[in-house]
């Protein structure tokens, strides 16, 4: 039954990897690791920059439609681990047989999982995004963002638990500190504005300043506010504590009453069940000709959900001499599952990123002229300001290029460290027609060529079209 449940608990694991998501719509920037806050251009500014609305593009409209990004990942359990450990050996016949993990097995299984490992997922998908730009008023844009995702952080106590168990001979204790889980999906409606400074500052070419103004819709949202767990056990007595409180709100459609039942149906036009208001802003300037910096801070701001509120909260402490009753047993649920009960209303937190970056154009610096065709290298710095919604403190910095030997064949490719994250590298291509570009990417080029020991999957697509 124990081997059922561990085998279980990891095939969940890696099936949310599969359908997790975490995505960028920039996908020219995805295929540069990220690296854009100076780079971008139009709509792909949205979100990332606004002074870049305002840079000269190649034609003065741009309509982008259903750009999306998705990724998945977790650095708990490769499909390489699971593979070996999780999926039986064959018999003399042939079949698939459980597997008996020996305790050299459990120890370096263990030892293969970090102290505190996350699992992540994230949907962005803009729907159409719009801008337009001239040399004397400036550039506007709007766009619809849909943002969706879930994060499960579970510490490696939980897979200790699971293949080690109580032991009764000795003292064993497990504590579930760090664990959290979240999930969200909410709508953003991004009106952006930029333009070019009058004045001519000292030591710049030029200076573009941009603000984003975003109306927020909520239409999910699951926060754990506070969670505490561990498990003791000796000779003599099992000990228990858990304390935790779990908020959850939700448009209408996919509301729940305090039971955890379903209250109604889908709608077409769903009311949210949170609004909010965000902000960006940012800077560019050309220091000297080909060399451009960009600074931005994104996502200012927080949603207040109101509507069809649930709380899932605990506070259970359990001593017993008698571990494997099922009195004992009920009530490990129970403290596990919590109790769901009526909601207050909450905020969450919109994921604010502070990003400085600056770019090199191969065409406009003498010491690059001999190169042939035209390339463009990115240098990033993306600092989280929160832990929200996917977001992270852990700084992130990233190096990208591309490179145009064949003008309507821009190659990407870049190299990514930290953010949460293991070195990454991002390659692209788009096909870029004079007034129609498409656009393919993917931030872990490593999945093509380590099918079964990867454990990041991205990809991003998306199509312009200039007038």
């Amino acid at each position: 039954m124990k081997r059922q449940f561990i085998h279980c608990a990891v095939l969940l694991t890696l099936l949310a990897n599969v359908v997790q998501a975490q995505g960028r719509t920039d996908t020219r920037g995805v295929g540069m690791a990220r690296s854009s806050v100076a780079g971008s251009r139009g709509v792909n500014a949205l979100g990332i920059n606004p002074a870049n609305i305002a840079l000269e593009d190649r034609l003065p409209f741009t309509l982008s439609i259903m750009n999306f990004g998705f990724k998945a990942g977790s650095d708990l359990i490769s499909y390489d681990i699971y593979k070996d450990y999780f999926t039986g050996v064959p018999d003399s016949t042939g079949t698939r047989v459980a597997k008996f993990l020996t305790p050299a097995d459990k120890d370096r299984l263990i030892s293969l999982i970090p102290e505190a490992g996350s699992t992540q997922f994230a949907l962005d998908v803009s729907e159409f995004a719009v801008d337009y730009r001239t040399e004397r008023f400036g550039g506007i844009a709007f766009g619809m963002t849909e943002h969706i995702g879930a994060r499960f952080d579970l510490p490696r106590e939980y897979f200790k638990f699971l293949l080690i168990g109580t032991d009764t001979s000795t003292t064993t204790t497990y504590n579930f500190q760090g664990t959290d889980v979240s999930a969200w999906w909410w709508r953003e409606y991004n009106l952006s504005y930029a333009m070019r400074l009058p004045i001519q500052p000292p030591f710049v070419n030029d200076l573009y300043v941009g603000i984003g103004i975003k109306f927020v819709r909520g239409y999910a949202m699951m926060q754990t506010e506070r969670y505490s767990g561990s498990i003791r056990s000796n000779p003599q007595l099992l000990s228990a504590n858990f304390n935790f409180l779990i908020n959850r709100s939700g448009a209408d459609f996919i509301a729940e009453d305090s039971s955890g039942n379903s209250k109604s149906s889908f709608s077409a036009t769903p009311e949210p069940g949170g609004n909010g208001t965000g902000f960006d802003i940012g800077l560019s300037s050309e220091i000297i000709t080909g060399l451009r910096v960009g600074l931005s801070i994104t996502d200012i701001g927080k949603i207040t959900w109101e509507k069809n509120l649930v709380q899932t909260s605990a506070s259970a402490s359990i001593t017993t001499s008698d571990p494997f009753s099922q009195a004992t047993q009920d009530s490990l649920k129970n403290a596990l599952k919590g109790k769901n009960g009526p909601g207050q209303s909450f905020t969450s937190a919109l994921p604010t990123t502070l990003r400085l970056g600056a770019t090199l154009e191969s065409e406009k610096l003498p010491f690059l002229n001999f190169l042939p065709g035209k390339m463009l290298l990115e240098v990033d710095y993306m600092q989280g300001l929160n832990n929200s919604m996917g977001n992270t403190t852990k700084p992130r910095a990233s190096l990208g290029m591309e490179y145009r030997i064949i003008p309507l064949l821009p190659l990407r490719t870049g190299i990514a460290v930290g953010g949460g994250d293991q070195f990454r590298w991002a390659a692209g291509f788009g096909l870029d027609f004079y007034a129609v570009s498409f656009d393919l990417a993917t931030e872990n080029l490593g999945m093509l060529f380590s099918l079964q020991s990867f454990n990041l999957f991205s990809i991003s697509a998306g199509l312009r079209i200039r007038l």
